[in-house]
């Protein structure tokens, strides 16, 4: 009938649901953000050239790949090919961490691990933030870039280029443990039901 309102008309706009990947394509960047984690990238490249002048020669390449794409892509943040590179880059480096870290021993071991650990609870906490749009967000992933170097760094004084040619990691009851809670959370996350996320209202 003329005059009727629709019973949608005036209904609130059903909630986003949080996306799993890592692509924060939900986000506008200030530009504080992008300089932030600019300045925060440059740890990947300042334990490169510390890990190449310690002779860690493969170290050091992942490590200067995985700075270049992260300042490549947060000079210009959003949805594109850079942040697919980054994302490459960033997990083949974090893959041969974790390989090389098993040949470390004593206390360069427990900062390795210990300092990937932290760093991968900074990146999960930065992105579980950003789905609220919350920008303090940006604060824990450049801590996560901080506590990555780190661990390169520890990696490049272990020596870890020069613990043997085997390909199969030796025995590290550290290393294993912390892979195995990598795992486990992983896991848990890519089972967990997703949930709505709030879409900031216009006009508040």
């Amino acid at each position: 009938a003329e005059g009727r309102q629709s019973p949608m008309a005036g209904a609130a706009s059903p909630p986003l649901m949080a996306k799993r990947s890592n692509s924060y394509e939900h986000l506008e960047f200030p530009t504080w953000q992008s300089r932030l984690l600019m300045t925060s990238s440059l740890n990947f490249v300042l334990a490169s050239a510390y890990a190449a002048h310690l002779g860690q020669t493969t170290l050091s390449l992942f490590l200067i790949v995985a700075g270049v794409n992260s300042l490549n892509y947060w000079r210009s943040p959003g949805a594109s090919w850079r942040r697919d590179a980054d994302l490459t880059a960033a997990i083949g480096g974090l893959l041969y961490c974790l390989y090389a870290g098993f040949w470390l021993a004593d206390a360069h071991c427990l900062v390795a691990f210990a300092s990937l650990l932290s760093g991968l609870f900074c990146f999960r906490r930065s992105w579980n933030l950003s789905l609220g749009h919350n920008e303090v967000w940006a604060f824990w992933h450049a801590g996560a870039h901080a506590l990555s170097g780190m661990a390169a760094v520890t990696l490049a004084l272990g020596d870890v280029a020069d613990k043997g040619t085997a390909l199969t990691p030796p025995h590290n009851l550290v290393a294993e443990c912390s892979v195995a809670a990598i795992l486990i959370t992983l896991v848990a996350d890519l089972l967990r039901p997703e949930v709505p996320s709030e879409v900031p209202s216009k006009g508040r």
